[in-house]
Order: structure tokens, then C-alpha cells, then sequence
């Protein structure tokens, strides 16, 4: 459909083929919401605000519904007017499939769950998934795509993570961390230095491992914003899960010896 091909829960009956009204109105970029006391459902155009810069737009492709298992709540990042297509494709199916997904693993889990309350008959917990993001636009020439991605699916709590996206809106590329350092070496000694005194400084919240074993290295977890690095991890790397997703701000003063010479130009 509208050049898609749509695999979901399909249902062959009296040799008719009958596709979930929610399959069909979300690949066609469609917003879908059940009314549970009317039993109809509501299918509206896709979320468009968006951020512009450059000519580079980001615009929201939002799903919400409510159904018995669970409750959907997510924006997707969809990118558009970048002059290198196949990256900007890239991007907008990763984005694309990493919320899928997910939206699809929760609702999964979520109805096994509940089905086994029904059979079992302890209380039960309706699920949810919540996906939402921030696009940030520095310098003109800079950009950071981040997505937090939470579920529920009837334990003691929910689980939660952030992914990043980083571009260079110049080249038109995918930013890696090494990029903005003249020198490998030194750039991992100084973050380690900068990270480990910010860290200490939450130690009581951190694993004790975390402080003992850590060092820099080039799969950081980062974005950027006008003032600063901002290295994150999510739960249960460096610290119990209800310390959430834990950040830490680097300045770009504090880097300017050792940062790669076109990044200082724009950041300094």
C-alpha cells in the first residue's frame, strides 16, 4: 500500500484479506485514536510541526491510540530537505524502524502479560509506550536528533533509553565523536579527565564500578548544544535504573586545545 508492503496481524476470511484499520492508516503516515466508549476510530493527518533550518526541515510523525493492552504515544522525527537523499533516507528509516519496533515489542509483551493476569486473575496493568524526541540546531551548521524512547509493560517500573543522531548540515553527513578532535589520544585523556570529575561528584548515585573502570572512548553517547558536549547514559549503565538517563555538560572551552580546527571555528 501507497508503495509499502504492510505485514501485521492479518486475518484470511472466506477468501477476503482483512489488514487492522491501524496497519493501513500508519503507513499511510496517518494519526490513529480508538474511542473505546463509542467503539469508532479517529484517523487525522500526521503531527507537522516542525523545525526548520537551512532549508532542513524535521517534522513529527505522531501515532497515538489507547486500545485493551496499551497505551501509544509516539513522535518520529521525519527529515526533509536534505540535498544527500540517501542519507536523509537513512536516517528517516532508522528512525522509522527503531519506533516501530519497539511500539510493536511492547505491545507484544504487554498482551502475554495481561493474558496471563486474565488466566492467573491478578490485577491488571494496561501498557505503554512513549516515544518522543528534541532536534537541536546549533550554529547553523550543526545538528543534534535525539529520541527517548519509554514502555511499561506491567513490572515495577518502566524502561526507558535515549539514541542520538548528530549532523554535520554542511556536509550533509552522520557526525562521529573522534571528528571533532585533532588528536585520538588526547581527546579521550582530556573527556575521561572531565567526565570522571563530574562523575565523582555523583558518586553516591553511580555503581562504584562505574568510577573504577571508566575510560573515554569513541562510542560516547552524545548531542550538542550551543554551549557544550552533552554525554549521556542510560539506565543501568553507570547507575541504578531511578537515576534515569544521566548527562553530563563538557564545554567547548574546556576542549578548544584539542578540538579539530573547522569545530572550533563554529563552536569557539
Amino acid at each position: 500500500m501507497d508503495g509499502q508492503t504492510i505485514l501485521d496481524d492479518n486475518i484470511l476470511y472466506e477468501g477476503t484479506t482483512y489488514v487492522p484499520i491501524r496497519t493501513v492508516a500508519e503507513s499511510l503516515g496517518k494519526e490513529v485514536k480508538w474511542d473505546a466508549k463509542t467503539n469508532t476510530v479517529e484517523i487525522g493527518d500526521e503531527d507537522r510541526d516542525f523545525v526548520e533550518k537551512n532549508g532542513i526541515k524535521i517534522y513529527t510523525k505522531a501515532i497515538k491510540y489507547k486500545d485493551e493492552y496499551v497505551d501509544v504515544n509516539i513522535k518520529i522525527p521525519v527529515i526533509e530537505g536534505m540535498k544527500n537523499p540517501e542519507v536523509m533516507d537513512r536516517l528517516n528509516q532508522a528512525f522509522e524502524k527503531e519506533a516501530m519496533d519497539f511500539k510493536k515489542e511492547t505491545e507484544k509483551i504487554t498482551r502475554e502479560v495481561i493474558e496471563e493476569s486474565k488466566e492467573q486473575g491478578w490485577p491488571l496493568r494496561t501498557g505503554s509506550v512513549y516515544i518522543e524526541y528534541e532536534a537541536r540546531i546549533n550554529d547553523n551548521k550543526t545538528m543534534s536528533i535525539s529520541v527517548t524512547y519509554y514502555q511499561y509493560t506491567g513490572g515495577a517500573h518502566g524502561n526507558s533509553y535515549k539514541k542520538t543522531v548528530n549532523l554535520d548540515l554542511v556536509n550533509e553527513k552522520e557526525l562521529l565523536l573522534n571528528e571533532f578532535f585533532a588528536d585520538s589520544d588526547a581527546f579521550k585523556k582530556v573527556l575521561t579527565d572531565e567526565l570522571l570529575k563530574q562523575m565523582t561528584n555523583d558518586k553516591d548515585d553511580l555503581f562504584a564500578e562505574a568510577l573504577e573502570d571508566f575510560k573515554a572512548s569513541d562510542d560516547l553517547k552524545f548531542y550538542l548544544t550551543d554551549e557544550a558536549i552533552v554525554f549521556y547514559f542510560n539506565p543501568y549503565e553507570i547507575a541504578p535504573y531511578a537515576k534515569g538517563i544521566v548527562e553530563y555538560k563538557v564545554p567547548y572551552d574546556a576542549l578548544k586545545d584539542i578540538l579539530n580546527k573547522n569545530y572550533a571555528q563554529r563552536f569557539l
